[in-house]
């Protein structure tokens, strides 16, 4: 973490601090042999903690068979870990808000509560420690408080562009050289919290590797994203950035992160009580699971668009693969022949492209099929479908065009491929030549019968002009 921000920490007197009975509560937290009397005992010296306590363990939130009627029945029910996580989460959030009452301070514990809530439903989703889980959430972000106060007017300077969290942090690490992960990770270290959670605020902010996993960190990650769904629920970006936060860190399909948020949706009552902190009305809540659902809806079908695009692409160039052009010819060649339009279609293979590979490796040979497609590109139309067909070889589909406007393309083509420069490195570059066969009908008659006829008679078109010399074009008419 950067020296100066350690140092303004350090000398910061009005840092944020744990109250009293969350001191206590860490020592039994950090004992091994902590038992269910001492954390009644340590429960019961704050009223407040100890009707929050009684509260949870009568809530929906943990659906057990008994009620408690007193502190020790309700520590009891909930179990030495459970009651440790939930005490120190009341505690702390209760201390820490007194202690600071701005407008700032009621946002960020409400972002907080509700990542808390998001924990929660994860967890129970994942089957994952859900007390655990909920501290960690709530704790995630506690660096921004210490900032906040360590650097006063320079820290409200410094992030009031950012317009989300992932920005914040950003604009943090840019002024300060750290952000609130790092100074999260110091503060609860300094409290003596659990390692897990000084952890938690660490990795939370740290951009998956590619590589799904479903864990406590990933599941508090997504929180925060959750949280904004809530804070922000008229700006459709935050849905769809929360959607996809939940994709990337968790495998999340639209489906389960639609359960997720009914499930906050259902629980925000029941955590605004127990933190005493106003989240979102039922009806806005009933509202944003209604808008977030058909935000979904609509990035899912997208989704599915974009997937069966890209199953119709070649991976390397771009371009259509066959699947895609076998398909489009045979519905323009039975539009062809059904309505007497003219059809054309050209193979087109680059020259001695094996050379290309044994000199310069597959790596260079691959960059030129990319440069190839892009100049092929450049002079069709937008009704011309242009595919790999394999290899080094490429094919081309004219729907309407009389095979004499479909060879002056194909000529220009060939002549702008010619004069290409491929660069291998700065002192060395080369060029490629093209081999063209074109075959067409001009009125939907005669001996052509399928489409596989058409380009059956470009390819033998194509293997005249590579036998002629290569580097030209020849022509099949029907």
């Amino acid at each position: 973490m950067n020296e100066e921000l350690i140092r303004r920490l350090r000398i910061c007197t009005s840092l944020p601090t744990p109250p009293s009975t969350a001191v206590r509560i860490i020592e039994l937290a950090n004992s091994p042999n902590a038992s269910l009397t001492q954390i009644a005992d340590a429960v019961a010296f704050d009223a407040a903690l100890a009707t929050k306590m009684l509260k949870v363990a009568n809530s929906p939130l943990y659906n057990s068979r008994r009620s408690a009627s007193n502190v020790r029945q309700a520590i009891s029910l909930l179990g030495t870990h459970a009651a440790i996580t939930i005490a120190l989460s009341f505690s702390l959030v209760g201390g820490l808000k007194s202690s600071r009452q701005s407008s700032e301070a009621q946002l960020f514990w409400q972002r907080s509560i509700l990542s808390a809530l998001a924990c929660r439903v994860l967890a129970k989703h994942f089957k994952l420690p859900a007390d655990d889980l909920l501290l960690a959430g709530l704790l995630q972000d506690i660096g921004i408080l210490a900032m906040q106060t360590a650097c006063a007017e320079n820290y409200t300077q410094a992030t009031a562009e950012a317009a989300d969290h992932d920005q914040l942090l950003q604009a943090e690490r840019t002024a300060f050289g750290s952000g609130h992960d790092e100074v999260g990770y110091w503060l609860l270290k300094r409290w003596h919290l659990p390692d897990h959670l000084a952890v938690s605020c660490l990795t939370s902010h740290i951009e998956p590797n590619g590589e799904i996993a479903v864990n406590s960190n990933s599941c508090v990650a997504v929180s925060g994203y959750l949280a904004d769904v809530f804070m922000k629920p008229t700006d459709p970006v935050v849905t769809l950035r929360a959607t996809n936060a939940a994709a990337r860190w968790l495998g999340m399909e639209a489906q389960a992160f639609t359960d997720i948020i009914d499930g906050m949706r259902e629980g925000v009552k029941e955590v605004e009580d127990l933190f005493d902190t106003p989240l979102v009305e039922a009806s806005q809540a009933d509202a944003l699971v209604a808008e977030a659902k058909e935000l979904i809806f609509i990035a899912n079908l997208r989704q599915s668009r974009e997937m069966e695009e890209r199953a119709l692409r070649d991976a390397l160039t771009g371009a259509h693969n066959r699947a895609y052009f076998d398909d489009a010819l045979s519905k323009e060649f039975e539009l062809a022949m059904r309505h007497g339009w003219p059809l054309a279609v050209a193979m087109l293979d680059l020259d001695y492209f094996k050379r290309i590979n044994d000199t310069y490796g597959h790596a260079v040979g691959d960059a030129a099929l990319q440069s190839v497609t892009r100049v092929i590109q450049s002079q069709i139309r937008n009704g011309d479908i242009f595919a790999r067909y394999g290899g080094e070889e490429f094919v081309l589909l004219f729907p309407g065009t009389p095979g004499d406007a479909a060879a002056k393309v194909l000529n220009r083509i060939r002549e702008t491929i010619a004069s290409f420069h491929h660069t291998v490195d700065a002192d060395t570059s080369f060029k490629v030549t093209v081999s063209i066969g074109l075959a067409s009908h001009a009125n939907g008659q005669g001996a052509i019968k399928s489409g596989m006829d058409l380009v059956n008679a470009a390819d033998r078109a194509l293997y005249l002009a590579k036998a002629q010399g290569r580097n030209q074009l020849e022509q099949s008419r029907f």
